[in-house]
């Protein structure tokens, strides 16, 4: 079936044209965010709310887009938002890889402390307040600019700021 028949089955509610597209697209996707995420099961999840997302929006498909690239959006999106609410931050990651670095115990012992470390560092982060949590996620899980934060959020940049300089502070104080 070409993809312009199934998606415009897809539009008329085909249930058939959806197990198709599903068939096509859903290990070669939870490969793809699982190679990112590191983590099969909630890969597996975000592909399924990707293709829940599909079916939901079906009216709304192009004929003349590919469903491959419309479904590949999506699991980005869903991806990004995982790794804003389940990932710490990688500039934070590598400072405390660097001063891991500089010790003197084995490898094993640095695994040990690197994975303690993440720990405290997702913890640190789940306690903050929440405009300070949701704008140190941004900032660093996303890469938004302080400017793009203060806009999503309707805040002004020195108050974003303000919340980066107090979330590194807190960070870095109890981690080191």
């Amino acid at each position: 079936m070409d993809e312009r028949k199934l998606i415009l089955g897809l539009k008329q509610g085909d249930h058939d044209s959806y197990e198709i597209l599903f068939r096509l697209y859903y290990a070669r996707f939870v490969n793809f965010a699982d190679a990112i995420i590191k983590d099969r099961n909630a890969a597996k999840d975000i592909v399924q709310e990707a293709f829940i997302k599909v079916w939901v929006s079906r009216a709304k498909l192009d004929e003349n887009q590919l469903l491959q690239n419309y479904i590949y959006v999506i699991v980005k999106r869903l991806i990004m938002n995982y790794l804003r609410d389940h990932k710490p931050s990688e500039s934070l990651e590598s400072e405390v890889a660097q001063k891991l670095q500089s010790t003197t115990w084995g490898g094993q012992d640095l695994i040990v402390i690197a994975n303690e470390t993440r720990s405290r560092m997702q913890d640190l982060i789940s306690k903050m307040p929440i405009q300070r949590r949701t704008v140190f996620v941004m900032s660093r899980n996303q890469g938004m600019t302080n400017k793009q934060i203060a806009e999503a959020l309707q805040i002004s940049v020195k108050t974003v700021e303000r919340h980066m300089t107090l979330a590194l502070a807190e960070l870095r104080e109890n981690i080191s």
